[in-house]
């Protein structure tokens, strides 16, 4: 490549000019070696969600749930993310059965043991009944507050694939931290502590 410049700008310009594309040449594979940032779209966030529902819980000893649909949204004024899931309860003693809607948010931390980023401090905004669905009050305040604690707190809603992780682990770099934007979820990174 030197003989190749030398030919088209002879003397000091093509030893600056070589000089010039292997800077840029480094630049541009330091920046596919590590990134600042990882970012999940709404559109992806949704699709996390979609993989991890419906699920199933026996609950308060007496109610088989089901949860399912989830319907994400993205709050950056608070830095949350929410959902409002489909709700299906059987009563097993009592033979009956509830439809409704659970609406959630929930704050994000990134557990860096095992490089997934989950739903912390869960709570429910809202637990709504369809009109046929006559639950007790009571009923619904302890089904609320027992999806939040057994199923949805510290959730894993995404995972940095084992290849990326290595590769930014090479690069000296760690997630820090998760930022909730308008229309996607950033994950900054910072250099590893030496």
């Amino acid at each position: 490549m030197g003989e190749w410049i030398d030919r088209l700008c002879p003397g000091r310009l093509g030893v600056g000019l070589l000089a010039l594309v292997a800077g840029l040449a480094l630049s541009a594979c330091a920046s596919l070696v590590a990134p600042r940032s990882v970012t999940l779209e709404a559109a992806q966030i949704q699709q996390l969600l979609d993989r991890r529902f419906p699920q199933d819980r026996r609950l308060l000893e007496v109610l088989d749930v089901r949860v399912s649909a989830p319907r994400a949204r993205l709050l950056p004024d608070t830095q949350r993310v929410g959902a409002v899931l489909d709700l299906q309860a059987d009563d097993r003693l009592f033979g009956a059965r509830w439809h409704g809607r659970l609406d959630f948010d929930a704050a994000l931390r990134w557990q860096p043991t095992d490089q997934t980023l989950r739903l912390h401090q869960v709570r429910v905004l809202d637990l709504v009944f369809d009109p046929g669905s006559r639950a007790p009050r009571s009923t619904a305040e302890r089904l609320g507050a027992a999806l939040a604690e057994r199923l949805l707190e510290d959730l894993t809603l995404y995972q940095l694939a084992g290849e990326t992780a290595a590769r930014l682990q090479r690069a000296g770099l760690q997630p820090a931290a998760v930022v909730v934007q308008r229309h996607r979820v950033t994950i900054a990174l910072q250099p590893m502590a030496r």
